[in-house]
């Protein structure tokens, strides 16, 4: 009767053991699989920019040391001025649940935590030619351009490119300077992700104004 009894009791704790682990599977899996980025916005509740695709190609490069910082300069500018921002990340994952994900200003986005898609209009492939302008260590090295708006874009890394002179660039930020007008109405944004002195950066800068870099 004992023996039956242990028997009984060995039986229930790996019914409870298999149900425990049917459990926690599920959710330990959706963490591991990582986050597609849907949207990205950067300041505070009421005034915010746009930063999905300045967060996108920066994840896609895997950041720096597999992190990118979340300040003004890697976000593109300050949406806030004397306000505390924070980084608000809209993501799917394969199951189509969605999440949202913040990052206080001064804090650190784990790159491996999420996924961007190649190709297909998004802003986080290689450019041929990575690496920028020279081969000197140090100098200003524009990875990344694009002037438009979200969806209706043009690739301007070339021409930005050549623009360089020595380390620096500085230029107006319009329709006639990037070759003609991918959004015709709306206002356009000149997104640039870049690297100097080993760092790498973004900027965003509205259009009728001066990009200047570093």
């Amino acid at each position: 009767m004992k023996l039956t009894h242990k028997i009984a009791l060995f039986g229930i704790a790996v019914m409870a053991l298999a149900l425990g682990l049917m459990l926690f599977s599920t959710p330990v899996a959706a963490q591991n699989e990582g986050w597609w980025i849907v949207r990205a916005e950067y300041g505070t509740r009421m005034q915010h920019n746009d930063v999905t695709d300045i967060l996108k190609d920066l994840i896609g490069r895997g950041g720096v040391n597999g992190r990118v910082m979340v300040n003004n300069q890697t976000m593109g500018g300050d949406p806030a001025v004397g306000a505390d921002k924070t980084l608000r990340i809209f993501a799917r994952n394969a199951r189509n649940e969605e999440q949202e994900f913040s990052y206080r200003e001064g804090s650190f986005v784990p790159a491996e935590l999420f996924l961007v898609r190649r190709g297909g209009g998004d802003w986080d492939d290689r450019p041929t030619g990575y690496g920028g302008n020279d081969g000197r260590d140090g100098g200003l090295r524009i990875i990344r351009a694009y002037y438009g708006v979200q969806g209706r874009t043009a690739d301007v890394t070339d021409l930005l490119r050549s623009r360089v002179r020595g380390d620096s660039v500085s230029l107006p930020v319009n329709n006639r300077v990037f070759g003609g007008d991918p959004a015709i109405g709306a206002e356009k944004v000149l997104i640039v992700v870049y690297r100097y002195k080993g760092v790498e950066s973004a900027a965003a800068v509205r259009e009728g104004n001066v990009l200047t870099l570093p």
